[in-house]
């Protein structure tokens, strides 16, 4: 019997993001304001600032960045969506060949694996309560991976994690 499991998560907007899109819309403010200045009213300036406008709502839509796991018959994958428009694989592994798996803000957690320098964080915050991660090698490179599975895809893990890493 086939097990598939998919769960997509939307990552909150932290003061970055807020950052570039006040930039973004005070920017073409700016803009707006020279191409009027410049090109007086006419038809040219009009459809500049429509397509300003347009630009505007395109770079502000690209904050919107949702994560997808899909666990399929022991592999797991994590996608990234940006703006419901474009998705993007970050992370594809079999669960066999995870090599520590555990809640964050638990003792396996510990100074060894949160350092290692290749990371994902597809969660909503760093700061949500149900994080988990694991460590895996995915391109040649080992790969510390944060996300927060619900109850469903948790126990769907379970029988392909390896033995020697405890749940």
């Amino acid at each position: 019997m086939d097990i598939f499991v998919e769960k997509i998560v939307e990552r909150k907007k932290n003061i970055f993001d807020y950052m570039i899109i006040f930039s973004i819309f005070f920017g073409s403010l700016f803009v707006a304001l020279l191409i009027l200045i410049f090109l007086d009213i006419n038809a040219l300036s009009a459809m500049l600032i429509v397509a300003l406008g347009y630009l505007v709502y395109y770079l502000i839509s690209l904050r919107k960045i949702e994560y997808e796991y899909a666990f399929t018959n022991g592999e797991l994958d994590v996608d990234k969506i940006i703006a419901q428009r474009k998705r993007k694989r970050v992370f594809s592994a079999n669960c066999r060949d995870f090599e520590a798996f555990g809640k964050l803000n638990s003792e396996k957690h510990n100074d060894d694996i949160s350092s290692i320098p290749e990371k994902i964080k597809a969660v909503t915050s760093m700061s949500s309560e149900n994080i988990y991660f694991f460590t895996a090698n995915y391109k040649g490179n080992k790969t510390l991976v944060y996300f927060e599975p619900d109850e469903r895809m948790l126990n769907s893990l379970k029988p392909y994690i390896s033995k020697r890493i405890t749940m």
